[in-house]
């Protein structure tokens, strides 16, 4: 199915200016004329595979009020499934069908790195994940069906939760605001705002998440990339030990030693942070070698290595990351949380823009980079990790 995704009525800066970040925003037929490109039926082969992260959740199960169980499910589970009351939910499903990643690009006024995944959950009537909060920016499209949302104007801190559960599900919840979205229906939260979607009937929801990653997540990459770049570490010195103390005290002048250890740590080139913070944000599994879809043969020949590469169309992997940055150190790139030094020129900045926005290269751009001699071995490291792969015919 080809279906044509374009935002309408959606004043992009309008929308950044008193919206994201700040409070809830409801824009009815946001896409007119919606047609979901995966079915019902789809979803629950797609929560079958293996490679797949899925979710199954019933609500009033005769054991318990929640029942959680994650994939991959037997087609029997399917079939054993009350009528009412219970959701499936799959992460990841712009990874596996080619329209939702071209939905993802309506999206491309937030930065990339921001943009997570799109969920796809099927409820049936009553279908719920209950009421809670999360801590990133949602949207959610109405793509079959009705549901239901109740959510507050403002942010909701440290919610009292129902015990025992897997689920962060909220003990008490009042909405502030209540619409019922039909297919084509957008509904923007941001942070912690409390929310709760009920099916009305049989419904598809497709939910795009964003990354918003902590502090302590950036401290640990850059601790990572302190030891990466410095070999000689530093280490902990007391040249002025003290004798009046106790065998087994630990000293005030000892805490603020280890104390000035990590903040002189954190007095790095700006390049040393760059990279910490890209190879954090464009961490993926991808990576591991792969054969080579320009012959093994020719590894240890570089000309027919460099033939293989410019006679064909390459596509990125879709469970690659790519960004890069611009500073006054160069251009650097950054791959499923690897880091490349590339010269900041014309021809190679346009083939980088052209992997991290369209995720297609064509044999006639990289034709335009014989002589790039970084940028050949770096294609060549992203073609070995399947980071790269031949584009389809």
């Amino acid at each position: 199915m080809n279906m044509i995704w374009q935002l309408q009525g959606f004043d992009r800066s309008e929308f950044i200016q008193h919206y994201w970040q700040k409070k809830p925003c409801l824009i009815r037929q946001a896409i007119p004329d919606l047609r979901s490109p995966i079915s019902p039926q789809e979803l629950a082969g797609l929560a079958c595979e293996d490679e797949v992260h899925s979710r199954l959740l019933i609500e009033k199960d005769a054991e318990t009020p929640w029942k959680l169980s994650y994939g991959p499910f037997q087609e029997e589970v399917f079939a054993a499934l009350p009528k009412t009351h219970y959701s499936l939910l799959v992460s990841e499903c712009d990874k596996w069908i080619p329209e939702l990643g071209d939905l993802l690009a309506q999206f491309q006024f937030i930065p990339g790195w921001r943009i997570d995944d799109l969920m796809v959950s099927y409820a049936s009537p009553g279908g719920s994940v209950g009421p809670h909060s999360d801590e990133y920016d949602v949207f959610l499209l109405q793509a079959e069906g009705r549901r239901k949302w109740q959510y507050t104007n403002d942010r909701v801190d440290n919610p009292a939760l129902i015990p025992d559960l897997d689920l962060a599900i909220m003990q008490n919840f009042n909405g502030d605001q209540e619409a019922i979205l039909s297919p084509g229906d957008l509904l923007y939260l941001p942070p912690g705002i409390a929310h709760h979607g009920v099916a009305v009937d049989a419904c598809l929801t497709f939910s795009i998440g964003f990354r918003a990653p902590t502090a302590i997540e950036i401290l640990e990459s850059f601790a990572l990339e302190v030891g990466r770049q410095n070999s000689a570490s530093i280490r902990y010195a007391d040249p002025d030990l003290e004798t009046n103390r106790h065998f087994a005290e630990i000293t005030q002048k000892e805490i603020d030693r280890f104390r000035a250890m990590v903040l002189s740590l954190m007095d790095q080139p700006e390049c040393l942070w760059t990279d910490s913070v890209g190879r954090l944000l464009s961490d993926s599994p991808v990576g591991s070698p792969v054969d080579s879809p320009v012959g093994s043969e020719d590894l240890d020949n570089p000309p027919a290595r460099q033939q293989g590469l410019f006679k064909n169309n390459w596509m990125t992997n879709p469970e690659s990351r790519m960004l890069y940055h611009r500073g006054d150190s160069g251009l650097r790139f950054y791959c499923n949380g690897r880091a490349y030094k590339l010269p900041n020129s014309d021809p190679v900045i346009e083939v980088i823009q052209n992997l991290c926005e369209s995720r297609y290269l064509s044999a006639e751009s990289l034709d335009a980079c014989r002589e790039q001699k970084a940028l050949i071995e770096m294609l060549f490291d992203l073609e070995k990790t399947g980071a790269l792969i031949l584009a389809e015919k």
